[in-house]
């Protein structure tokens, strides 16, 4: 994870960050590269939202199956997908970064607080006061970055 300019971030109208905050990035050359940095990860639990069309819910609620999830619709084919696990394996991971490659917002918190909500105003709030790691991808998947924990 190296540090990164604000600048040079292209999706930050999703993204609300609050003053001060350093946002790191890591480089995704494909799926293997971002594996790996899931595979690094520690938490407890992790947060995933997700902000796709219709055609893609069915699909997440199948790889959350057993799992509560809550999924609200933003726009007539725009809905937020959020889902709490406490283990989250190699196929979610690969679903997932699908989804960021083809453009579609997906956030990860780790070890998020019950009483917080994260996206708001159509915006993933970055709230960290409470050690959360959030993160994000770049536009393709080509970048995830992240605020917050250990950076």
């Amino acid at each position: 994870m190296e540090i990164t300019s604000i600048s040079s971030i292209g999706n930050l109208d999703m993204i609300d960050l609050k003053s001060g905050q350093v946002v790191t990035s890591y480089e995704l050359e494909d799926a293997e590269s971002f594996y790996r940095f899931w595979e690094g990860l520690a938490y407890d639990r992790i947060m995933i939202q997700v902000i796709t069309t219709g055609s893609f819910i069915e699909d997440l609620s199948e790889y959350f199956e057993g799992h509560a999830y809550k999924v609200t619709k933003l726009a007539k084919r725009q809905f937020h997908f959020q889902c709490v696990v406490h283990e989250a394996d190699r196929d979610i991971a690969g679903f997932l970064f699908l989804l960021a490659s083809i453009n579609d917002d997906v956030f990860l918190i780790t070890d998020p607080q019950p009483d917080k909500n994260y996206f708001s105003e159509g915006k993933l709030q970055c709230l960290t006061d409470s050690g959360e790691r959030i993160m994000w991808f770049e536009y393709d998947a080509v970048d995830i970055y992240m605020v917050g924990g250990e950076s």
